[in-house]
């Protein structure tokens, strides 16, 4: 039996292998800046939700506050993952950009 080794082949599969784990580490980019971007915008949900008036119709009590904690975490994560600001996607193309290649 003969075996025979083609480096053309080779190259190949270490090239794909090279795209695939570039491709991965670039989509864990733009998710660690998507998590980010929607950090920011909870804590602005927070300091929004200060400003409103806790007395009035309904009682406001702890299962309210968890409530309300975990509703504005998926609306920043979602708002984040459609455009949001726009933050994500700057913060993605400045971390993309090679070091001296401005």
């Amino acid at each position: 039996m003969k075996l025979a080794f083609d480096p053309q082949i080779s190259r190949l599969q270490l090239t794909a292998e090279n795209d695939e784990k570039s491709a991965g580490q670039d989509a864990a980019l733009k998710r660690l800046c998507q998590d980010f971007e929607a950090l920011l915008i909870n804590s602005m949900f927070q300091q929004m939700r200060k400003t409103i008036p806790t007395d009035g119709y309904l009682e406001h009590d702890m299962s309210m506050d968890f409530f309300e904690e975990i509703m504005d975490m998926e609306v920043a994560s979602k708002m984040s993952r459609q455009g949001g600001f726009g933050l994500a996607q700057r913060l993605y193309e400045d971390f993309q950009k090679k070091p001296g290649s401005e």
